[in-house]
């Protein structure tokens, strides 16, 4: 019973922080990397890639949502759903096809998982949601988005690939301790 409990707070911890660390970084790249309203250079969907390759969808997507959520009121908007439910998908997708679809985690792997999950969240979802808000034409909007969206995925799938490749980080995610 005490490891199974010991499990469930690590994936509680490790969620909390890809919470975090999606806040972070979207702030950061919002400030530096906005180049109009509807197109950005961020890096805030690693973190929930990161969890749902590790941990698995019901994990990633309740991230999402979160970090979804407390982005839009720190920015001081009030969350958009269509938006959110974009971010939930990115979550859902990353969790998923590991478990499902490929069960390695090559860099291949993980960069089908991320394109797949960009592809239907932030660029068919999320660039919906956008063109709606901002009243623009939803397949040119989409056309500006896609080489980003591109370029993010692959930028995040080699990071993810990196991390997931990190021997301690490896030990920290199957519970092995070191001894000493």
């Amino acid at each position: 019973m005490k490891k199974s409990r010991n499990n469930v707070t690590k994936k509680l911890v490790f969620s909390a922080l890809a919470v975090a660390m999606s806040i972070v970084i979207g702030i950061v790249c919002k400030a530096y990397f906005t180049l109009t309203p509807v197109l950005r250079i961020t890096f805030d969907t690693m973190p929930i890639l990161l969890l749902g390759v590790m941990f698995g969808p019901a994990y990633s997507v309740m991230a999402a949502i979160g970090a979804d959520v407390i982005s839009a009121l720190i920015a001081g908007y009030a969350p958009t759903p269509i938006i959110t439910v974009g971010a939930a998908a990115i979550g859902l997708i990353a969790g998923l096809i590991p478990r499902i679809i490929i069960k390695r985690k090559s860099f291949v792997a993980i960069a089908l998982t991320s394109l797949a999950a960009q592809t239907v969240g932030s660029l068919f979802i999320k660039t919906y949601g956008l063109a709606d808000l901002y009243s623009l034409p939803f397949w040119e909007t989409l056309i500006v988005r896609l080489p980003v969206m591109i370029v993010i995925a692959l930028v995040e799938s080699y990071l993810v690939y990196v991390i997931l490749k990190n021997k301690q980080m490896s030990k920290l995610i199957d519970g092995r301790e070191e001894k000493r």
